[in-house]
């Protein structure tokens, strides 16, 4: 198994972030389950991080496509690693847009002040997608429950 974390700047003038994330999504979900990759995207501002887990092969294989991407730039690597266990399973990949009330998630992880996403560490951008992660799947078990209670 294979994890690799990267941030990179988006690049100026592109569509929307919700469309924009939607678009990188729908692709990815399609690519990555293919080939057994899960992950999460994470767009703060104008900065993407991401984080690839799976087969060395499939992840790299995917990563160089990454680095090939033209909506972004400023590309730097933060983690290459080999985890015993996935930190994202079951979603091919997950991703959110941060936005102002996400700012207790940054302060809860001493990001908030001064944050700089070109500076924060590997640990440091794992603690972040884990983190967003968690509260994404308690907002869909939270949506779930909400359907079955109104059917």
């Amino acid at each position: 198994m294979r994890q690799l974390i990267y941030v990179s700047r988006v690049v100026p003038g592109l569509q929307d972030e919700d469309a924009l994330l939607r678009s990188i999504l729908e692709v990815s979900v399609r690519n990555n389950t293919a080939v057994a990759v899960s992950g999460m995207l994470l767009r703060h501002r104008d900065h993407f991080f991401q984080a690839l887990e799976g087969s060395a092969a499939a992840v790299e294989a995917i990563y160089r496509r990454v680095r090939r991407d033209p909506r972004h730039q400023d590309l730097k690597l933060l983690q290459d690693a080999t985890p015993t266990s996935r930190s994202f399973a079951g979603w091919a990949m997950c991703g959110h847009n941060m936005g102002p009330a996400d700012n207790e998630i940054l302060e809860v992880l001493a990001l908030r002040r001064g944050f700089d996403p070109q500076r924060i560490s590997g640990p440091g951008a794992l603690s972040l997608l884990r983190t967003v992660h968690a509260v994404q799947q308690r907002v869909d078990l939270r949506a779930q429950a909400a359907v079955v209670i109104e059917a």
